[in-house]
C-alpha cells in the first residue's frame, strides 16, 4: 500500500447521518470526488438534525452541493441515536451559523434512483444507516447495476462498537442493512476492523486549526468532541469512519481487502445487527447450501497515509 497520487475524481453521492465524523466524510468526499449530492437519514441523531447538519457543513465550507432529506425513522426497528457519542444535536459543542440554505427536496430515497439513472459513474456511498439505501431498491430494483460502486460504512467482521458484535450504522436498521447487502452485491464493506485503525487527536485537530480557515476550525472543533468523548472510554484517539470510506473510495490502493459471503443478523437475542463474516476457506463455503452474498470486505489501510489525506481534505476548505 502506496501514498501514490490518485488522478481521478469518483462522482459520488453521500448518504449520510451527521454525525461528527460524517460532517468530516463531507468535506473529505467534496475535495477528493465530485460530490454531486448529500442525502441524509436517521441515525446518529433525527432526521431534523442530520439535514440541519448536513446543510451547516456545507455552508460553512461553501459547497455548492444539494441536500436531500430522507428517511424519518428505521424501516422496522425502534428508533435509536447516538447521541451520547455525539452530542443532542449531531455536531458536538460547536455552534452553527444560521443557515442561509434549504433542503433540495425531501425525497432522498428518488434522488438516489433518479441520479443513478442518469449518471452512468456513479458511487454511492452510505455512512449511516441504510434505510435510504433499503427503499431506494425496493423502487428500483436494478439500483445496484446503474451505480460504478457501492461503498458502506458499516458493520464489521471480529467486533461491534454498539454491542460486543453489531456496530452502529447495520445496528441501527438491520432490516434495511439485510435487504442492501441481500439485493445489491457485490457491495464494499468498511466496517470496524479498518476504521478502528484510522485514528485522529489533538496533533491533527491542532494541524487543521492552524489554517485559520472556517471550514478547518469547524472540523478541528469537530474532532476535539470526538477526541474528548473518546478519552472518556479509554481511547486515546478518535476513528473517524466515514471520512476513512470515503478515502477507500477515491484512493482504494491504501487499502487492503477481500470476498467473503457477508449476512445480517436479524434474530439473535445478543447478535441482532451483526454481519455476519464469512472468513472460512472458499472450498468449505462451496459446500453450504445457499450461502449469503458475496462482498468486498475491507480489513486493513496505510493508516498514516489515510489519515493525511483527510486532514488534507479538511484544510482545503
Amino acid at each position: 500500500m502506496t501514498a501514490e497520487a490518485v488522478t481521478s475524481r469518483p462522482r459520488i453521492v453521500l448518504d449520510c447521518d451527521p454525525g461528527l465524523d460524517d460532517a468530516i466524510a463531507i468535506l473529505t468526499a467534496a475535495h477528493f470526488g465530485e460530490l454531486l449530492g448529500i442525502t441524509t437519514v436517521n441515525g446518529n441523531v433525527g432526521i431534523e438534525h442530520t439535514t440541519h447538519n448536513a446543510l451547516a457543513t456545507a455552508q460553512v465550507a461553501g459547497l455548492d452541493v444539494p441536500v436531500h432529506r430522507g428517511a424519518a425513522r428505521p424501516l422496522i426497528a425502534p428508533t435509536m441515536d447516538a447521541a451520547r457519542i455525539h452530542g443532542a444535536t449531531g455536531l458536538g459543542d460547536v455552534t452553527l451559523p444560521g443557515l442561509t440554505r434549504s433542503v433540495a427536496s425531501t425525497d432522498a430515497v428518488a434522488f438516489l434512483c433518479d441520479t443513478a439513472r442518469s449518471i452512468d459513474d456513479l458511487h454511492l456511498v452510505a455512512v449511516g444507516p441504510l434505510t435510504n439505501v433499503a427503499l431506494a431498491l425496493r423502487r428500483d430494483p436494478d439500483l445496484r447495476s446503474r451505480l460504478a460502486g457501492l461503498t458502506i460504512m458499516g458493520g464489521g467482521a471480529h467486533a461491534g462498537n454498539v454491542t460486543p458484535v453489531a456496530e452502529f450504522n447495520v445496528w441501527a436498521d438491520p432490516e434495511a442493512a439485510a435487504i442492501v447487502f441481500n439485493e445489491a452485491a457485490p457491495l464494499t464493506m468498511v466496517g470496524l476492523d479498518v476504521t478502528h485503525k484510522v485514528l485522529l487527536g489533538g496533533d491533527e485537530a491542532a494541524r487543521m486549526r492552524s489554517t485559520g480557515t472556517p471550514a478547518a476550525g469547524f472540523a478541528a472543533s469537530l474532532l476535539d468532541f470526538a477526541y474528548a468523548r473518546c478519552r472518556e472510554f479509554g481511547l486515546e484517539a478518535a476513528p473517524v469512519h466515514d471520512a476513512t470510506a470515503i478515502i477507500a473510495v477515491t484512493h482504494p490502493h491504501l487499502f487492503r481487502r477481500s470476498n467473503h459471503p457477508v449476512a445480517v443478523e436479524l434474530h439473535g437475542e445478543h447478535t441482532r445487527g451483526m454481519t455476519v463474516t464469512d472468513v472460512r476457506p472458499p472450498a468449505a463455503i462451496a459446500a453450504e447450501a445457499a450461502p449469503p452474498p458475496v462482498h468486498d470486505v475491507v480489513w486493513d489501510a496505510d493508516a498514516s497515509a489515510v489519515i493525511d489525506l483527510i486532514v488534507e481534505a479538511v484544510v482545503s476548505y
